[in-house]
Formats: C-alpha cells, structure tokens, sequence
C-alpha cells in the first residue's frame, strides 16, 4: 500500500493517542515541518516533525520512531517552562518559527498552546526581529568560516562537515527573513525559492558552484551511491547510531531514496546528503583516509587539498549573503550592522 500524507497522519496520531495514556504530563504536541505541506514525500519517504511540551524536564531532548519504512516520527521534547520569557522564543531561530509559522495542534490541554503561540507571535514578525534571527544564522556560519582559516590540521571530514556547516547556516540566514529555516533533505532544492523571496537572486549560482567540480559524476554513480550506502548502513547497525539516532538503520531509505531521486532532478541536493552523512560516519568511526570516501572527495574537487578555491568561492557566497541581508534590512528600516541586538 502506498504511503500518503493521509494515511501518515492517521497513523501519527494512534501513536500520539498511546504515549498521552501514559504521561499526563504533556500539555500539548504539535505538527512542524514537511508533513505541514501537501505533498511532503522526497522519492516516497518522509518523516514527521513533532513537538511535544512537557510540565517536566525530559531526559532526552530528541526521539527518532520508525513509523513505517518509509518514515518515523521525529519528536523534540520541551519543557513548559522553556517557553518563557516570550522574548527569547521570538529570537530563537528554530524553536520560535515551529510555533509561529502554521504548526497543527494534534493535543493540547487547556489552552495553554493559543495564548503560548499569540504571544509570542506578538513582534515575532517585525523586522527587528525577523533580522536578529538572521543574524544568529549569520553569526555561526562566520564563526565555523573562521575555523576553516584559522585551523589546517583538521580531518578531511571535519573539514568537510565544518564547511556544510558554513554553507547550512548562511542559507538559513537567508530563509529566515522570510520564513522558517530549511532542513538537510530540502535546504539546497529551497534556497533558490527562499533567495527569490528576498531578493537575494544572486547568491544561488555562488552557492551551486561550491558544490560543481569540472569532473563528470555520471559514470560513477552507481558506485558512488553503493559505497555511500554501505557506510551509512553500517553505521546505522552499530551502537554509535544511539549517539546520532537520526542515523539510525532504520532512516536508511529516509536518506538513500531522497539521494537517488535527487541524483537526476538537483544533484547538489544529493551530493550535500552524501558529504554530510559520509562525513559524519568517517568521523565517527575514524575512518580517516578510507578510499571511497576520498574517492568521492576528489571527484568533488572537494576537502583540504581543495581548500584554496573552495574558501575563495564560500566567502564569495558568505559576502553576496551578507551584503544581501544588510540590503533586506536597510529596506525594513533596520541596518543590519545595528548594535541594539537582544542578547
């Protein structure tokens, strides 16, 4: 049976329906991310963005349940009380967009969720604020960019992961001025339509070439794509999958299928998936100097024998960036080198 959004959801809230027995400390869980849209599949999988806000703490922040193969529930646990002051969730560049941009209530007791997101939802959308949240963005990419410079004995990976990490926080800095922030599967896909929004159209083509190298990939997908795949599985089996759930065996298709599908329609969506989840298991599993990673690496034109043009292009992206967000906020009313940002 094909899986739909219809059938997701059904099945999303007979789970819901089961831990609400159990704790009645839960005062409400909401829906986030990709299953607010209508079609919220990449190559048949998805998962299910879920927050659920306890009156306790939690031991665990984060929670990763397969649903069915292709998909799991992606649950974040917050405490009631980390809600206030109001102010501070506004400026959250993560937790406050959950709340503000459409989230769908699936339970709640009292009405604690309305009065919790109408206040926060007060300001949430001025400039000030819509710019400040860009900035934190902003902020880290410039501060993982600077390690990049400052620290040539990293590992191929971390080196690697440190430059996703660069790129991921710059193009949220731009999705953030208009809405909320992208995630791994749909971050690069969206950042052409985020860009359009704000009229940052020139900062797509900066982005798409950190990620092009004059090497032709397409002879070598199939093994590229095998290579990528038994490394990622084989970190989902084994016990380091409970320190990184989302790595998990059983999210393996969540990543492979939205890969494969991405190969022919954005391959830079796919290559980003590849990079950040390869990395991550080399170096986890200290798998420095592994062959079919560095293969991969060097097709790409890509990691520390690289480094020189690959820093030049992400600085060119992180200055077209920049001078973008200061253009946004100059034409709210608000300089983006303002020194009036909330702390």
């Amino acid at each position: 049976m094909r899986l739909t959004r219809e059938r997701l959801l059904n099945l999303t809230n007979s789970y819901l329906t089961k831990i609400v027995r159990k704790d009645p400390n839960i005062i409400c869980i909401y829906l986030t991310g990709s299953m607010l849209n209508e079609d919220p599949f990449i190559g048949g999988t998805t998962d299910v963005d879920l927050v659920i806000v306890h009156n306790h703490p939690r031991d665990i922040p984060r929670q990763i349940v397969p649903i069915t193969e292709e998909a799991t529930l992606d649950i974040q646990f917050f405490q009631q009380a980390y809600y206030t002051p109001q102010r501070k969730i506004r400026l959250d560049p993560w937790v406050g967009p959950a709340l503000c941009f459409d989230p769908v209530l699936l339970y709640g007791k009292g009405h604690w969720f309305e009065f919790t997101q109408a206040a926060i939802e007060a300001g949430f959308f001025q400039p000030g604020c819509v710019l400040q949240r860009s900035r934190l963005f902003f902020a880290k990419a410039f501060e993982s960019y600077r390690e990049l410079r400052q620290n040539r004995s990293m590992t191929q990976s971390r080196y690697i992961l440190t430059t996703l990490r660069t790129i991921e926080n710059v193009c949220n800095s731009v999705a953030s001025l208009n809405g909320p922030p992208l995630t791994d599967r749909r971050i690069l896909k969206s950042f052409k339509n985020v860009c359009e929004a704000v009229k940052i159209e020139e900062a797509v083509p900066l982005l798409n070439q950190l990620f092009l190298s004059e090497n032709d990939l397409k002879p070598h997908r199939d093994y590229f794509l095998q290579s990528w795949t038994y490394y990622l599985e084989q970190f989902g089996k084994s016990d380091l999958a409970r320190t990184i759930p989302k790595y998990h065996a059983f999210r393996l298709k969540y990543y492979t299928a939205a890969v494969e599908t991405y190969w022919d329609e954005h391959l830079i969506s796919a290559l980003w998936l590849m990079l950040k989840t390869w990395s991550v298991v080399v170096e986890w599993c200290s798998l420095q100097g592994n062959p079919h990673y560095d293969g991969f690496l060097n097709a790409l034109q890509a990691g520390l024998p690289f480094h020189e043009t690959r820093e030049s292009q992400l600085s060119d992206f992180i200055d077209c960036v920049d001078e973008g967000i200061e253009r946004w906020g100059n034409e709210n009313g608000f300089s983006a080198q303002e020194s009036d940002f909330i702390q």
